[in-house]
């Protein structure tokens, strides 16, 4: 977009013609925050990445931070792994995050409270972990933008020493479940075995 002598002129990406102006014409359908809107002519200011749903491996590559551009990044339903890199806090106008669905370790970075204009956030279905950082924003989402990250506590969570002492006990009666499943197991076994040589 530039402005200039109080008015807006708005961009297309196309290409030049002398004396003719030519513009793609495929139709793009974009989906953020959950609106479909489906675009004519694609602007060049237009600032959105979906990588959703593509199997990608590996790390979340901290060099997406200096988009400073960007207002929306989708990267759920993928493989990638690791933490989220703190640069993304650099993304001063980023509205939508969206790395659900993922195997995301770690802790949230504290520069994501600093995005202001963040407006849907979904950290689900990953495996953060530690105390969910303060900030203006990012106490305004539900418990649903954090749901099935069983390391995760604070607010909007439940406290973080109730939290830890339930995994403990979870993660102790998932043992003595296994265990005795195991043995049991084990037992009709050889029941069995017994009753096939008699």
């Amino acid at each position: 977009m530039m402005v200039g002598n109080d008015r807006a002129q708005v961009d297309y990406l196309g290409f030049n013609i002398p004396d003719h102006q030519l513009f793609y014409k495929d139709v793009v359908t974009v989906t953020n925050k959950g609106i479909k809107i489906e675009l004519v002519k694609i602007l060049t200011i237009f600032t959105s990445i979906d990588f959703s749903c593509n199997n990608f491996e590996g790390k979340i590559p901290g060099v997406i931070g200096e988009f400073r551009g960007l207002y929306f990044l989708n990267l759920s339903h993928n493989f990638l792994a690791g933490p989220i890199p703190s640069s993304l806090g650099n993304l001063q106008y980023l509205e939508s995050l969206d790395p659900s669905t993922n195997n995301l370790s770690g802790e949230i970075p504290q520069q994501l409270g600093c995005l202001n204009f963040l407006e849907v956030l979904n950290l689900s279905h990953n495996q953060l972990e530690g105390r969910i950082p303060k900030g203006n924003q990012l106490q305004t989402f539900s418990e649903d933008s954090f749901e099935d990250n069983k390391g995760l506590c604070g607010t909007p969570q439940m406290d973080c020493g109730a939290n830890m002492q339930s995994q403990s006990e979870g993660k102790n009666s998932d043992i003595g479940a296994k265990i005795d499943w195991n043995f049991i197991s084990a037992e009709v076994g050889l029941f069995f075995g017994f009753a096939i040589v008699i």
